[in-house]
């Protein structure tokens, strides 16, 4: 919704009691829908022990049911829009334990995600010319199917190796449409994505307080086809973004980490790299790799009166408060442009700086 412009250049009502109408009177509004969503859901599993309980199996599947409507109260707009799914998602895995100490496993899964937020169903209208912005587009679900076999050894040290793979269909990626200065939200679809990687996990159990910690994993995630986008004219055209890296897919990352608790005092420090990440379906743009290290300090008081354990425990994020760009919340097709195709500016997010934070905290 737009109000007015007060002397100061701000907001005439922040609580928009002085809203710009249109002729009729009606509120004007870039964004003015009602939107229902019901999901229905059936799941049946079962799982078997074999081998002395040594093997399991496990089963199950989920049949989920989703239908949302959406009516939208812009003059001008496509009243009336929505979409109904429906998808079975079967599961399956199975361990089996070698020694008391060491497993094997494999599963597969199945996921579906129907259209990622309202703004695929309706039509936003800018202040600037009173135009449509976007347009309603029928999509499909987004489904998933993934595979992972990997080893487990409990113990002193716990460790988990596994490789995965995903295939993805009609794969969803947030983009976003000009509403005059403003980038609002949009769900795209690109067509498949396959996945591809390995992860590692290394903890140590309590010793002498200490429980250091160690992850990393590799990931190569590419496009399955070519990308149709339009351009100035409305014309589809067909970007060669077949096999190119997916967007915001980082091909390495890894993190370490010190925990410390003797149940007075306690603590952690974590690292975390995040590799470079493309913005873009063509590979034109892309945000570099970047670090961020966090602290936790905390003690454990006694009980006073009804207070049970009372804690104190700070937090500081972003140790040494450096800036960098830590993630991407739309992305575009093309960033330089590509033939008859204009480039977009991808949108990212900004780290901010060191932020601290304290609490206090009790049971009863």
């Amino acid at each position: 919704m737009y109000t007015g412009v007060a002397a100061n250049g701000g907001m005439r009502n922040v609580e928009g009691k002085y809203p710009v109408t249109l002729s009729d009177g009606t509120r004007f509004m870039s964004l003015d829908q009602h939107f229902q969503h019901q999901m229905n859901s059936l799941y049946i599993s079962d799982t078997v022990k074999l081998l002395n309980d040594r093997l399991t199996i496990n089963a199950g599947l989920k049949y989920i049911m989703i239908n949302r409507t959406m009516v939208n109260n812009t003059p001008g707009a496509i009243r009336d829009a929505g979409g109904s799914y429906s998808q079975p998602l079967p599961q399956f895995s199975a361990s089996y334990m070698m020694t008391k100490h060491d497993q094997i496993f494999i599963d597969g899964t199945t996921a579906y995600r129907a259209p990622a937020s309202v703004e695929a169903y309706g039509q936003l209208w800018t202040p600037s010319s009173g135009a449509a912005a976007s347009n309603f587009k029928n999509m499909a679900g987004e489904y998933s199917i993934g595979e992972e076999l990997g080893y487990r050894h409990y113990g002193l040290v716990n460790v988990s190796l596994s490789l995965f793979n995903y295939n993805i269909t009609n794969n969803q990626v947030q983009t976003y449409v000009t509403i005059g200065s403003m980038n609002v939200p949009e769900p795209v679809q690109n067509g498949g994505k396959t996945s591809r990687g390995a992860q590692i996990e290394i903890g140590l159990r309590p010793w002498h307080h200490f429980s250091p910690y160690a992850s990393a994993q590799y990931l190569h995630a590419t496009m399955d086809n070519n990308y149709v986008a339009q351009d100035a004219a409305g014309r589809n055209v067909v970007l060669p973004t077949k096999g190119k890296v997916a967007v915001m897919s980082p091909e390495l990352v890894a993190a370490v980490g010190l925990a410390y608790d003797n149940g007075r005092y306690f603590g952690n420090f974590s690292f975390n790299y995040v590799g470079s990440q493309y913005s873009t379906f063509m590979n034109d743009e892309k945000i570099p790799g970047y670090e961020q290290a966090n602290m936790t300090l905390g003690y454990r008081l006694h009980d006073v009166g009804f207070a049970k354990r009372p804690q104190f425990q700070l937090n500081v994020m972003n140790l040494g408060a450096k800036n960098y760009l830590s993630g991407i919340q739309s992305a575009t097709a093309t960033s330089k442009g590509y033939g008859t195709v204009a480039g977009h500016a991808p949108v990212y997010y900004v780290s901010g700086g060191v932020a601290v934070t304290a609490s206090l905290s009790t049971g009863f």
